[in-house]
């Protein structure tokens, strides 16, 4: 053999010596990487203004009409070699505008690219063959990208871990299966930092065969030690925009408490930062749809802002809220087919923002899809309970309309604890109904306006024990027999106090005496929340006495107070 290489040399070194001077096509890259790589001795090639005043006169020559026109990258204005972009080599959906180019100019249609970025998007589109996809198809799948970026303590076993659980990651989805390893059946809300962590069990997947692998990520041999990761996630066949952000978001603030990394989630194929030590921040998601948006309230964290510590309660936490939205949508706007109607979550996120309150009227709308039950478990009110402050820590709005519970039902019970949301809420009805129907003249202020509701409640107290209205005034139980909780006087000043206090911390402070804003939506907010805390007081007050309160006050003491 070593004879043969030999005999064959000596006819091939004269045929070499002629094309000696040829361009093997490669001076473009060798310049590039000896432009971009700086090794701890300094820069390959010291950085010079050469480039950087051939891309100018380029992209100047590029304007001009006629002779003297220059042909210039309509990606980069490199200062590398310019050809025309074959229509074979168009990665995504055809992007003819060009700011670099002029537009009146038919030929202009065909971009021109340099060398460089011509042998960017061939790599591209060989890492994209492993998808089946081309062109517009691939855009079209609206893939999102997650960015880990190896953060603090990073050694090679640290490395070696974090490319393990790169290969296997394998779950793309929030689906029921993940909002059951959150809701416990007993519909209690585990989001305590060591429930993320143990989350990796459906994340991760051992063993992941390559037909399995739903993610968009490189592919490297796994003796080797990998120094960039990244994850393209496919959100679906015609995944509307909102769907393609719910996962990357949720992930991007879930993995940092997993894998000790930094996330950068983003639209763009490319990598918005080299290192970690490029961002000061945690996460950080670039360019999210507004629903997301609006339930994570910015778009960038550090570490000890994604999840607070058990006792800071009454801290915000992104990771959180897009947990508990999930949840909520999960349940309530999920289809009987079992598709998940991701798109529905801008409505979700758009009425959470408005109001948190909005939590309760959405336990209505899963109520009104149940064909079994006509009330809500106490359980599932108890867990929407937590949802809601999930979105609002101190909870001002609830503990408003708690107290506006607390104080009718001072006077005021329903019937029965079955009892439908009109009866529960009869107090409250009334109450805004004078406000709404009263003429401004007969109430010019605040005081004369309180007069009238109270009146109001004191004739349907009055009705109440005529039996002329749903309801029953307050019982107690003494020496084993039940009576009127409150006497007449103490029953007035109740009556007014509530009056007073609904309509000067509900409709004036609340809503600027403004009866536009307590109709309607605001309304049945104030009706949604006030029936599930009356439900949850009244459920306490129940486990907490030995003998169950008849429907109706007794007769003797019906006698007694008419």
């Amino acid at each position: 053999m070593k004879g043969m290489v030999n005999h064959a040399a000596v006819f091939i070194r004269p045929i070499l010596a002629e094309f000696q001077d040829v361009p093997d096509g490669w001076d473009d890259l060798k310049t590039y990487v000896n432009r971009v790589i700086s090794l701890p001795t300094g820069a390959v090639i010291e950085p010079g203004a050469d480039s950087f005043l051939v891309e100018l006169k380029r992209y100047n020559a590029a304007k001009i009409t006629g002779r003297g026109r220059e042909n210039v990258c309509a990606i980069s204005s490199s200062s590398y070699t310019v050809t025309e972009q074959m229509e074979s080599a168009t990665l995504f959906a055809p992007q003819v505008y060009s700011n670099r180019q002029i537009l009146f100019n038919a030929q202009a249609a065909k971009r021109q690219i340099c060398s460089i970025w011509s042998i960017e998007i061939m790599l591209r589109q060989i890492l994209m063959n492993q998808t089946n996809a081309v062109g517009a198809d691939f855009e079209g799948r609206k893939y999102r990208y997650l960015y880990l970026y190896p953060t603090y303590f990073f050694t090679p076993e640290t490395n070696k871990f974090l490319q393990l659980a790169y290969n296997q990651f394998s779950r793309t989805r929030f689906d029921a299966e993940m909002r059951k390893h959150f809701i416990t059946e007993n519909q209690v809300a585990k989001f305590q930092i060591e429930d993320y962590q143990k989350v990796d069990s459906l994340l991760i997947k051992e063993n992941l065969k390559p037909e399995d692998d739903r993610t968009f990520k490189i592919s490297f041999p796994e003796h080797e030690t990998l120094t960039f990761f990244f994850l393209g996630l496919p959100p679906g066949r015609e995944a509307t925009d909102t769907e393609s952000w719910v996962i990357p978001a949720w992930l991007a603030l879930a993995l940092p408490l997993i894998l000790d990394v930094k996330v950068v989630a983003s639209e763009s194929p490319v990598p918005p930062f080299i290192s970690s030590a490029d961002f000061e921040q945690t996460v950080l998601i670039d360019g999210e749809h507004q629903a997301i948006r609006s339930l994570i309230s910015k778009d960038n964290y550090r570490l000890d802002s994604i999840l607070p510590r058990s006792s800071e309660k009454r801290k915000f936490s992104p990771l959180n809220a897009l947990t508990a939205a999930y949840s909520i949508h999960l349940e309530v706007n999920r289809k009987k087919d079992g598709d998940p109607d991701w798109g529905k979550l801008a409505d979700l996120a758009r009425d959470l923002e408005t109001s948190p309150l909005y939590v309760f009227h959405y336990l209505n709308k899963w109520l009104r899809k149940q064909d079994k039950i006509d009330s809500v478990p106490m359980a599932k009110v108890r867990l929407y309970l937590d949802f809601y402050h999930y979105f609002e820590p101190e909870g001002k709005a609830v503990n408003q309309l708690r107290k506006l519970t607390e104080l009718y039902r001072r006077f005021y019970r329903s019937k029965s604890q079955y009892a439908k949301a009109n009866a529960i809420l009869k107090p409250i009805d009334e109450a805004a109904d004078v406000i709404l129907k009263i003429d401004k003249s007969m109430a010019s202020d605040t005081e004369s306006l309180i007069d009238v509701v109270a009146a109001r409640l004191a004739k349907l107290m009055n009705n109440v024990r005529r039996k002329a209205a749903e309801g029953k005034p307050t019982l107690i139980l003494v020496d084993g027999k039940w009576k009127a909780a409150l006497t007449s006087e103490e029953e007035r000043q109740a009556v007014y106090e509530f009056s007073k206090y609904f309509v000067k911390d509900i409709f004036e402070e609340s809503f600027k005496s403004d009866r536009a804003r307590l109709a309607g939506t605001q309304l049945n907010l104030i009706r949604d929340t006030c029936e599930y805390l009356y439900r949850l007081a009244d459920d306490e007050e129940r486990k907490a006495r030995p003998k169950d309160e008849p429907d109706d006050i007794p007769e003797l003491e019906l006698e007694a107070s008419i």
